[in-house]
């Protein structure tokens, strides 16, 4: 599991948009998020905002953590990239095979429209799936300290 810390910067309705800083390390191994030049979320160096399903009733202004399964991530970029490209050249292989020229070019637009309806409905299930991401409140931690 991969996991960094967030804000909660808005709320509409059963969703929050949560702001992770800059450089959120991927791993919890590091002592300093500068160091590592890869992020939880993306590679910008600037703080990002993502929209999510509030199930636990956060607040605009909350400090949030979020988990991401091991490899979801890698299973979207997969999905996203890949998926799309295989279905265009199927597509255009089809099309090319029934109808010369032309049949290839609406093979090819057919196979990408089927990939963008697929990666939607992907999406859409993604979105209800507790187990791929989650997002809890962070406990404050209080200390005391004894009289002697």
């Amino acid at each position: 599991m991969s996991r960094c810390e967030a804000r909660v910067v808005a709320a509409e309705g059963r969703e929050v948009w949560v702001e992770v800083p800059g450089r959120a390390p991927i791993c919890g191994s590091c002592a300093t998020a500068d160091a590592c030049q890869t992020g939880l979320l993306g590679m910008e160096a600037g703080p990002r905002r993502y929209r999510l399903e509030n199930r636990i009733g956060a607040r605009v202004g909350d400090r949030v953590q979020l988990t991401v399964a091991d490899g979801t991530v890698w299973r979207a970029s997969l999905l996203s990239y890949v998926l799309p490209l295989l279905l265009a050249i199927g597509g255009a292989a089809i099309g090319q095979f029934a109808a010369g020229d032309a049949g290839a070019l609406l093979g090819t637009l057919a196979g990408l429209g089927c990939g963008l309806v697929l990666l939607r409905r992907n999406e859409i299930r993604a979105r209800s799936d507790a187990s791929l991401f989650s997002m809890q409140i962070e406990s404050l931690k209080i200390r005391i300290k004894e009289q002697s």
